[in-house]
């Protein structure tokens, strides 16, 4: 059946297509609890139902942490990324805490990503669009969801402060975490609201920048997720992501954001195939909602020159025009000789540099960087400059609840060399 004209939503022109949403031309049946009727992977047990519940339907009377004009704005933003005129920084903690909701720290964390974003704007020329992982990334998948203490004791693993706690005695999910975490979400967006993040600076060619933040999260907690949704908008957050754990065609998390407003990512690991994505593509956006889906790939390095050109090519012929980005951390990850989990900064800025080199030659678009982040010096991931010594160096400042994020130093050198590398492969173009 021929897709009907639909007037864009956004005033914006596109070269190719025009933005709509997939809810006005979808005649399946969806609402924000169908997902209910699907199998949840990496859902949270708990031992109070009835409660859990009642918390949800406290969630449902609260304010929204968002409006629906900014997600509206930020799909807009995300058309034109898509389409090779601007670029997107995403990036920050890989859980956030409860306790790090404080000015200083949360000024720190936005600093650190408008830095990034005004290095990425010189080196590629088009504006660049701030989105954080803040205001409300509780909630983590787990390889295991139970783990066993060195006492012998099973616990559940910790899965984010809207769930649990890291303290072991604390494991038991609580539905109550919830309300705590719509609290220091709201705390968090207050906060946001109140920094200078739309002052107009003066770039270095004498043009004006004005700067905005978004705000997302993995979209993990399904009654969470579903109790902040109102008329197909889901305002906890301006946009949410599906990870490599939750991405299943048919399962409860793509049931749950196929009938959303908001743009929304999906991870995409080294075992993607091209028939997996467009699927995908397939039930979350109409192919033309220009920049709807964001395909995060996190391969490893070493990959992308062999993963991604078939997705590239299977995407481009199914009519879709995703958003590409680059998440080059999660593919990176590995232990210490005593047992760290880490990364080392070399690796993710090689897979930059592949998908990036990756995307050109195939004639496509890698529009954005996906990155975890702290505003704080802290010693979660490796680089050149601790050789030798890893075990010493992580134990020195180690304060993630979860996966090993970049500090601010490492966090800058990787966007300033992957900022050079382009600048150096525009003039080889020129040349």
């Amino acid at each position: 059946m021929a897709t009907p004209e639909v007037k864009s939503l956004f005033n914006v022109s596109v070269t190719t297509k025009e933005i709509i949403f997939r809810d006005e031309v979808d005649p399946s049946p969806w609402t924000a609890d169908s997902w209910t009727s699907k199998v949840a992977a990496q859902a949270v047990q708990y031992a109070d139902i009835d409660g859990l519940r009642q918390t949800c339907s406290l969630l449902r009377e609260l304010p929204p942490l968002v409006s629906d004009w900014e997600v509206d704005q930020l799909r807009e933003r995300l058309s034109h990324a898509a389409l090779g005129s601007g670029f997107i920084i995403q990036g920050g903690d890989c859980a956030e805490s409860f306790a790090d909701v404080k000015w200083d720290i949360v000024k720190r964390k936005v600093d650190l990503l408008f830095a990034q974003s005004q290095i990425l704007e010189e080196a590629l020329q088009v504006p660049t669009t701030v989105i954080g992982r803040i205001a409300g990334q509780f909630a983590k998948p787990r390889s295991n969801l139970f783990e066993t203490l060195p006492s012998g004791e099973v616990v559940h693993a910790f899965r984010g402060h809207n769930v649990n706690s890291e303290d072991p005695s604390e494991r038991e999910p609580d539905h109550r975490r919830l309300l705590l975490g719509y609290m220091y979400s709201a705390a968090a967006q207050r906060m946001l609201r109140k920094m200078p993040l739309h002052l107009t600076s003066h770039a270095s060619d004498g043009k004006k920048v004005e700067f905005s933040l978004f705000t997302s999260h993995e979209a993990l907690h399904l009654p969470y997720e579903a109790s902040l949704t109102h008329n197909r908008y889901n305002l906890s957050a301006t946009t949410i992501w599906l990870g490599e754990r939750t991405r299943q065609l048919d399962g409860a998390h793509v049931e749950y954001a196929r009938g959303l407003r908001n743009p929304i990512g999906v991870k995409l690991g080294p075992t993607a195939t091209p028939e997996d994505v467009v699927a995908l593509l397939d039930v979350l956006a109409d192919p033309a909602a220009v920049g709807k889906v964001t395909l995060i790939t996190r391969f490893g390095r070493g990959r992308a020159q062999t993963v991604l050109p078939p997705i590239i090519d299977a995407v481009r012929r199914s009519g879709h025009i995703p958003l590409w980005m680059s998440d080059p951390c999660h593919g990176n990850t590995f232990s210490s000789p005593s047992g760290i989990k880490t990364r080392r900064v070399e690796d993710m800025l090689t897979e930059l540099r592949e998908t990036y080199t990756v995307h050109r030659a195939c004639g496509s678009f890698l529009g954005g960087i996906h990155i975890e982040q702290t505003g704080d010096n802290v010693t979660e991931c490796l680089d050149e400059t601790v050789m030798g010594r890893d075990d010493e160096y992580l134990g020195t400042c180690y304060q993630s609840l979860c996966d090993p994020r970049l500090s601010r130093d490492q966090a800058i050198r990787l966007i300033e060399e992957f900022a050079d590398f382009v600048r150096a492969a525009r003039g080889r173009d020129r040349e």
